[in-house]
């Protein structure tokens, strides 16, 4: 019934996720796990789809293995949510919301982010982050997290991994945005998994983010909220100008992400940083060149 993909790397991970697994999945459900051996052989999108293409049952869960599973006979649960009507995608994080400016799933406005997880680190004690009342099971949703997607074989065919991105960052991104497009994706309230990682937005995430949503419009039938907006694009232009400093030809690429739904006082805001980081670019070029 239920494919399990994992792009593994880690012995002890991999391991007691199988174990927590069988435990939990439910007494006499019918599933797979398909352990796809990465050790930055490949990037997750093509172990990702190599995993589906090898996968025997109609519905498809791609899953990090630094996880546990705390519900039990979570299973059916799953099956439940992706036989609902123009169901695409479902995860357990992601946001209703896409801003114009490249961002995560997680932006700057709580109430478009949805998250039911455990998150654990080796710097922090177990905390449950959920965003769910009580009795609530999902969530609509664009953008998810790629530590728990699952979708029906027959949507994820249509959409499939993107091979064209590299690495280990954005796949989420452009896999949900692209899902949401033609289906309905949700988070999900009743399944709880616990994950030992706290993610790594570094340049490399920044970069794919970036390439990501230069394809994919943020056209999805949302009312514009224009304090999301701006705070987006601001704190992108940031970004991009500490990653690959100010120049015309970068001042060029932020531009086609500029939000067209802004009132004039925003624009104006907006402007003026422009303005600042070009009277300052070389003092702030070379600080970050520097550092």
């Amino acid at each position: 019934m239920l494919s399990i993909i994992i792009s593994s790397y880690q012995p002890h991970y991999y391991d007691q996720l199988v174990k927590n697994i069988n435990e939990t999945i439910g007494n006499d459900f019918m599933y797979e796990i398909i352990q796809i051996q990465n050790p930055n052989i490949m990037g997750i999108t093509k172990a990702y789809n190599e995993g589906a293409w090898k996968a025997v049952y109609d519905y498809l869960l791609f899953l990090h293995e630094d996880v546990l599973f705390k519900t039990q006979d979570w299973g059916l649960k799953l099956i439940s949510h992706l036989d609902q009507p123009d169901t695409g995608a479902v995860g357990v994080a992601g946001s209703s919301y896409v801003p114009s400016a490249p961002c995560g799933w997680y932006i700057n406005n709580s109430s478009y982010n949805h998250i039911y997880c455990i998150q654990n680190s080796k710097k922090n004690t177990p905390s449950l982050i959920s965003t769910f009342q009580s009795g609530e099971t999902e969530k609509r949703a664009f953008a998810l997290d790629g530590v728990f997607i699952a979708a029906k074989r027959k949507n994820y065919k249509e959409i499939l991994f993107n091979e064209n991105l590299t690495g280990f960052h954005g796949y989420d991104l452009d896999f949900s945005l692209r899902m949401a497009k033609r289906f309905k994706n949700f988070v999900i309230g009743d399944i709880l998994i616990e994950h030992f990682s706290e993610g790594n937005p570094d340049q490399k995430w920044f970069d794919n983010i970036t390439e990501v949503r230069k394809n994919i419009l943020p056209d999805f039938n949302q009312t514009t909220d224009m304090n999301v907006e701006k705070k987006a694009f601001l704190e992108f232009m940031k970004k991009y100008f500490f990653y690959h400093l100010i120049s015309t030809r970068t001042i060029r690429e932020t531009l086609r992400f500029f939000p067209k739904r802004l009132n004039f006082r925003d624009k104006t805001e907006i402007l003026k940083s422009y303005f600042y980081y070009i009277r300052y670019s070389k003092s702030y070029n070379k600080k970050f060149t520097n550092e």
